[in-house]
């Protein structure tokens, strides 16, 4: 691993150039490109993001990136640690079956019946009022106003949360919503879903590492620069890996998904 760190690290010797001004042209951070000239690829988040960052390192110093990547491959392999946990979680379980049945049964059925009984009891309360309440309803003329007004307060209930959570597009009716965002990966369904749709990633900003998997096929991956803009016609999903996010955009049929400011590599999903 450190052969591949060497001569990276010669390179960039040979330019003149510091891991400071290596970092101003990556965008990536020192303490990654330090981590690659020594070999030590678990100073970084994921593999994928090690190839990544090798490859904007190899281009930065005049490297051959792909004939490097082609030479080292088996550097980003992912370990072979399936096999392990599975033998490990199948011992667990045969340690598990030798336990005593009954005694367990013995042990949680009788506070599971205790609960039970409390939660019907409460049920049976519950249901009492219900009934009584439904004896106290008002006079038709009433009940019509009243449905009315929840009516209407539903729509604008509607109406905030379409407005707040889901981005339109006018032209083909296609929506995209934000279903779960961690600090590292935003995820948003696409609807409908029998639609295709179009994605724009575009760099307004200075520069960005990107690769991107559609349908689930690597498709691009390269070092985006200013102005520069690609486009990918997408039928369920597609995953974009972005090295420096602040400087780069995304567009789904012409509407922009919410700007993301963190200054670290971060994955936006999109899928039906």
């Amino acid at each position: 691993m450190n052969e591949l760190g060497d001569i990276l690290k010669n390179a960039r010797l040979k330019k003149g150039m510091t891991l400071d001004d290596l970092q101003e042209i990556t965008k990536i951070r020192t303490r990654y490109l330090k981590a690659i000239e020594d070999g030590d690829f678990n100073v970084i988040p994921a593999l994928v993001y090690a190839k990544g960052f090798v490859k904007s390192y190899a281009e930065a110093v005049g490297l051959d990136a792909n004939d490097l990547l082609k030479k080292y491959s088996y550097l980003f392999e992912e370990p072979k640690e399936k096999d392990d946990v599975v033998q490990h979680a199948t011992t667990l379980l045969e340690e598990e079956s030798s336990f005593d049945l009954s005694a367990l049964l013995r042990r949680f059925i009788k506070p599971f019946i205790g609960v039970l009984v409390v939660c019907l009891f409460a049920f049976g309360i519950y249901y009492m009022v219900s009934q009584i309440n439904k004896g106290l309803a008002p006079l038709p003329s009433a009940e019509q106003s009243s449905n009315n007004t929840t009516h209407k307060i539903q729509n604008d209930n509607r109406d905030n949360t379409t407005a707040n959570n889901v981005y339109s597009n006018n032209e083909k009716n296609t929506t995209f919503n934000l279903v779960n965002s961690t600090k590292s990966e935003f995820d948003y369904k696409i609807s409908p879903a029998d639609n295709s749709y179009k994605v724009d990633l575009s760099i307004p900003g200075q520069k960005c590492w990107v690769s991107v998997k559609v349908d689930g096929v690597d498709t691009y991956q390269y070092l985006m620069t200013s102005g520069m803009i690609k486009t990918f016609d997408v039928k369920n999903s597609i995953e974009i890996l972005m090295g420096n996010p602040p400087d780069a955009k995304i567009t789904v049929d012409g509407k922009e998904i919410p700007h993301i400011d963190i200054p670290a590599p971060v994955t936006v999903k999109l899928e039906k």
